[in-house]
């Protein structure tokens, strides 16, 4: 299924800018909303018919509305065309590989290790001040990606091989959350997300996530 217009909303977080990220890899076509959380943004009879929770991103394609990132970012590669450079599973084990490293970085990174130091830090005027949470969240993050050293050194050049997938994107949005908040990385994951950081369609996401246009 490709037809329908593809609609992008969210804007100013590391969440939206994988979407954004992605949509520009691919050279989609689409119509960006931007929208900021904890806003009243979201809190318009549209959105809240896009997404009950109020939360960003959020597509539509079609009839069709889906919101969290990783599920975002796998739709996207499965629905339309990609570029040589776009990961596209061959069978079924490799499928499961990339789905086993999104989950993953959303699990044990994003949500375990590096959200807690948001609400408790950042956030913490909604959520409580609690810095042994942030510092024992930082201690998570870096002892799960130091678990997966040897297999993250394997990365030739991306996690999946020789073309760009979700799970990168995914992965790179949550090394850039870990420098923003001074955990220290080792050199070849820092080597990685400038990398990443420095492609054309990276900085191209990265300011219209910014500056919401």
């Amino acid at each position: 299924m490709t037809e329908g217009a593809l609609t992008l909303y969210g804007s100013a977080t590391a969440r939206t800018l994988r979407t954004l990220w992605l949509a520009h890899e691919m050279e989609l076509e689409f119509t960006h909303v931007p929208a900021r959380p904890r806003t009243g943004d979201l809190m318009t009879p549209e959105f809240l018919g896009l997404s009950p929770r109020h939360k960003v991103p959020i597509i539509r394609h079609g009839d069709l509305v889906l919101t969290e990132s990783a599920a975002i970012l796998i739709y996207l590669t499965e629905t339309f065309p990609s570029p040589p450079h776009i990961f596209r599973a061959a069978d079924r084990a490799e499928h499961a590989r990339h789905l086993e490293w999104c989950f993953f970085i959303m699990s044990e990174l994003d949500a375990n290790g590096l959200y807690t130091m948001r609400r408790h830090g950042a956030l913490k005027s909604i959520y409580g001040d609690a810095p042994v949470a942030v510092e024992e969240g930082a201690k998570y993050t870096r002892y799960q990606l130091d678990r997966m050293e040897e297999s993250l050194r394997a990365m030739d050049p991306f996690l999946m091989g020789a073309a760009l997938s979700p799970a990168d994107i995914l992965l790179v949005s949550c090394l850039d959350w870990a420098v923003g908040y001074e955990i220290a990385l080792p050199d070849y994951l820092m080597d990685y997300r400038a990398g990443m950081n420095a492609r054309p369609a990276y900085q191209t996401a990265k300011a219209q996530n910014e500056g919401g246009a």
